[in-house]
C-alpha cells in the first residue's frame, strides 16, 4: 500500500531521526483521510508500509438488506385469527376464496362454524313508514294489537358450516348456512316491548371453485346451486314463508367482490300459500357487491322485479371505531326489509356495531 502524501510528511521525520515511535498517536486522530490516518498509525507503531500483505481479493459486496437482529421475539403472525378462531386473510388476498375455502390452502375441514352474511346489532333503527297492518292476498289484513314505534332495534346473526368436502372427487363442497334477523320494539314500553318480526333462513349450498379470467382483472371464482327456505315462524294471518332454488356466481377483482344470485321460487298449493305474490315485490334474484378499503367495508345489495317496477336497494357500511370494535350503518329503501314487510315500501336507516363483517 502506497502511503498517502500527508502520511509521508509524518513518516519522514521518524526516518530521519531513526525513531520508530517518533510520531505521536494522538497526532493521527486529527487526520481526516482514511488512508493517511492508517499510514500515520502504521508509522507510530513502527510498521513499514511494505509489511502490509497485498490483498488480491475483491471487496465483498454490501448486503442487499440489513441483517435482522435476533432478539428472541417471534415474528408477527401474517394471518391473525378471526372471530371464529380461524386464520383471517389479509386484504388484497382473494376474498371469495377465503370466505368459501376454494383453494387447498384455505381448507379447514368440516363442521366448523364460519361467518356467512354480516352479523350486527343496531340499537337504533328508524323507519319512515311503519307497517302496523300487514296484508297478504290469501290471509288479508292481520289483526294486530297496540301501536308500533318508528324507532326500534334490529340484529342479525349469520353463520355457515361445511358438511361435505369434495362432493365429486376433489371438486365441490356442501355447505349449510343459517341467518336470523330480528326487529325488536325495545323502546315500545306501552306495548310490552315485543319482537315485531323474526325471520329464519336456513339454506343448503353446493359450492364449486372456478378460476375463469373475465378480463380487466376480473375473475369468476365460484358457482353454486342450492335450496333456500325463509319464514317468520308465525301462524295465522301473520304467517309468511317461501322456498327457492338458488344459484350463485361469484366474481372478484382485488378487494372487490360481486355475488349474483338468481332464484326460482318453489310454488305451494294455493290454499296454503301465505304470500303468493312475493316475487312480484322481491323479484327473481339479487346482486351483492362488497368493497373493502382502509379497514372499512361497503356493501350494496340490489333486488327486485324490473318488469313490475318494484324492488329494493340496501347499503351497509362498517368502519373501525376502536381496536376490533367496528361501527355499522345500514340504509334501506324499497320492499321487503323484513319478510312481514315483503309488500310494504319504506325507507329505513339504522346504526350500531358490527360483530362479524363480510369475510
Amino acid at each position: 500500500m502506497r502511503p498517502h502524501p500527508l502520511a509521508l510528511r509524518l513518516i519522514l521525520p521518524c526516518a530521519l531521526t531513526g525513531s520508530a515511535h517518533a510520531t505521536d498517536v494522538t497526532t493521527c486522530t486529527g487526520v481526516a483521510d482514511d488512508r493517511a490516518r492508517l499510514a500515520c498509525y502504521d508509522a507510530a507503531a513502527g510498521r513499514k508500509a511494505d509489511d502490509a500483505p497485498a490483498s488480491t481479493a475483491a471487496p465483498a459486496p454490501a448486503p442487499a438488506t440489513a441483517p435482522v437482529a435476533t432478539t428472541g421475539a417471534l415474528p408477527p403472525d401474517p394471518h391473525p385469527q378471526d372471530a371464529f378462531g380461524l386464520p383471517r386473510r389479509e386484504w388484497g388476498d382473494d376474498p371469495l376464496s377465503s370466505r368459501w375455502e376454494l383453494e387447498a390452502d384455505d381448507k379447514h375441514g368440516t363442521f366448523l362454524f364460519r361467518p356467512y352474511k354480516p352479523s350486527y346489532i343496531l340499537p337504533v333503527r328508524w323507519s319512515d313508514a311503519r307497517n302496523p297492518t300487514p296484508t297478504s292476498p290469501r290471509l288479508g289484513t292481520a289483526a294486530t294489537s297496540g301501536t308500533l314505534d318508528s324507532v326500534e332495534a334490529k340484529y342479525q346473526l349469520s353463520f355457515k358450516t361445511k358438511l361435505w368436502e369434495g362432493l365429486f372427487g376433489r371438486h365441490g363442497d356442501l355447505w349449510l348456512g343459517y341467518t336470523q334477523q330480528s326487529s325488536w320494539q325495545v323502546y315500545n314500553k306501552g306495548n310490552s316491548s315485543p319482537f315485531r318480526e323474526t325471520d329464519y333462513e336456513p339454506e343448503l349450498m353446493a359450492v364449486f371453485r372456478t378460476n375463469r379470467d373475465l378480463g380487466a382483472g376480473f375473475r369468476l371464482r365460484l358457482l353454486s346451486i342450492g335450496l333456500n327456505h325463509q319464514s317468520n315462524g308465525r301462524a295465522g294471518d301473520l304467517s309468511r314463508s317461501w322456498n327457492r332454488v338458488m344459484a350463485q356466481a361469484g366474481v372478484e377483482r382485488g378487494d372487490f367482490s360481486l355475488i349474483v344470485r338468481p332464484w326460482v321460487r318453489l310454488h305451494e298449493n294455493a290454499g296454503h300459500d301465505d304470500n303468493a305474490d312475493i316475487t312480484h315485490y322481491l323479484g327473481h334474484g339479487d346482486v351483492q357487491a362488497v368493497w373493502r378499503f382502509s379497514q372499512q367495508t361497503l356493501g350494496l345489495n340490489l333486488r327486485g322485479n324490473p318488469t313490475a317496477g318494484r324492488g329494493s336497494a340496501g347499503v351497509d357500511w362498517s368502519f373501525p371505531i376502536h381496536r376490533n370494535l367496528k361501527g355499522y350503518l345500514q340504509v334501506f329503501s324499497g320492499y321487503g326489509e323484513t319478510l312481514i314487510d315483503y309488500n310494504h315500501r319504506q325507507n329505513v336507516i339504522g346504526f350500531g356495531v358490527s360483530l362479524v363483517d363480510w369475510m
